[in-house]
């Protein structure tokens, strides 16, 4: 039997990442206020070309701003934004629930990584890469 394949919603997206919030410190919860998380199809075809990325290989999030260093050494105010990428995630995740959140949460957490000013190398580091 075939499994249903999972379809991620906004919802979802929302209750992940209030639980990444509420493991926070409080000190860093604060710094996130200006953090907007946005759930959209796919990545545009500017974006994947921005990384690089062949036709075959799946992105399922990414950070648009400055990250929050960034932010503090030239006083910017306007919100950052962490992007999720709907069809990919449920391309690779969407037959198992389980699986799916736990990319939610991760892919979350890496794009947060980079709000907070971490590279790919210290993003491995923390073994979100």
């Amino acid at each position: 039997m075939r499994r249903r394949r999972l379809r991620i919603t906004p919802e979802l997206v929302e209750r992940v990442w209030a639980e990444i919030l509420g493991e926070l410190p409080p000190e860093l919860r604060a710094a996130v206020e200006n953090v907007a998380v946005l759930l959209e199809e796919e990545p545009s075809p500017a974006q994947r070309e921005a990384y690089g990325l062949p036709p075959d290989e799946h992105l399922y999030g990414m950070f648009e701003g400055a990250s929050l260093p960034e932010r503090a050494a030239a006083g910017l105010a306007w919100p950052a934004r962490i992007l999720l990428f709907r069809r990919p995630l449920e391309a690779d995740f969407g037959d198992d629930p389980l699986r799916l959140r736990q990319e939610i949460r991760r892919t979350l957490l890496h794009e947060l990584g980079h709000y907070f000013g971490l590279d790919e190398e210290g993003l491995e580091r923390l073994g979100l890469a």
